[in-house]
């Protein structure tokens, strides 16, 4: 059975509007996730479920994503800060002052710098496949690679980019219908909000951040996870002793999607700290 769930959504400094879906008791502890580059709240769904009978749960849509507004034009998109400020103004908008945050993908890079530049609203931070960045300074220009997934959206648009690269997110084996779910939720990606997120990718700097980050760390990886492979989670996991790494096995980098149950043991073990 599915937890009810509602839209919500404030107005930022800038006269923006950021919008979340939230589910849950109001006076419960907070759980906030935030999403990947290619994805949005509503893919979070069976997480909501899970976990909204006995605590508040929001999953927010980032600037340029599923009717939340674009960044400012006069703030740097590759600026971990602005995204962190955005994630700020929500949770105070909600009143939310403390809450167990979650990262997933692209999504880990904003929830890290916000866990470091305000830990003291961060109980525990659980990272999954979390993109490291590239660490360009901004205003370089885009590393191939980067530059390429801008070129993508731009020429096939979103729907177009998303039947092209959406696949790669689940392992082999997965359902029609799973895969439609994650091609759709790409389909959704504005093409402002993924080419600012693109250049947040290029300028992250995870590791970095996560040096200062002394709190409880869980670090999650998937076993099939061509995007940011398993590898890579377990030398996070190595870098910094600190973090209980789990895995989640059959699953590619939509691991809350492709395998709900594994992943929220995950998150239920985070939230037992």
């Amino acid at each position: 059975m599915t937890a009810p769930h509602s839209a919500i959504s404030h107005t930022t400094p800038s006269g923006g509007v950021l919008t979340w879906l939230a589910a849950g008791n109001p006076d419960a502890p907070a759980l906030v996730l935030l999403h990947g580059i290619g994805s949005d709240a509503m893919l979070w769904q069976k997480q909501i479920s899970a976990f909204a009978p006995d605590m508040r749960v929001l999953a927010w849509n980032a600037p340029g994503y599923a009717g939340s507004s674009p960044l400012p034009d006069d703030v740097s998109p590759g600026d971990a800060d602005v995204w962190a400020a955005q994630l700020a103004q929500g949770l105070d908008a909600f009143g939310i002052s403390r809450c167990v945050l979650v990262g997933h993908s692209l999504g880990a890079i904003t929830a890290a710098r916000f866990a470091v530049t305000s830990p003291e609203r961060v109980s525990t931070l659980a990272l999954s496949s979390p993109a490291r960045g590239y660490g360009q300074e901004r205003g370089t220009d885009l590393l191939p690679v980067l530059q390429a997934r801008i070129d993508d959206i731009r020429q096939f648009g979103s729907a177009g980019m998303a039947s092209r690269r959406a696949p790669r997110t689940l392992a082999p084996g997965a359902s029609t219908e799973m895969l439609a779910e994650a091609e759709a939720a790409m389909a959704r990606v504005s093409v402002a909000g993924y080419c600012d997120a693109v250049h947040l990718l290029a300028c992250g700097r995870l590791v970095e951040d996560l040096i200062h980050w002394t709190g409880p760390l869980h670090l999650i990886g998937a076993a099939e996870d061509v995007i940011v492979p398993v590898k890579i989670v377990q030398e996070l996991a190595i870098a910094f002793p600190q973090a209980r790494l789990h895995v989640i096995e059959g699953a590619g980098h939509a691991s809350y999607l492709q395998a709900p149950e594994q992943f929220q043991a995950a998150l239920t073990d985070a939230l037992s700290v």
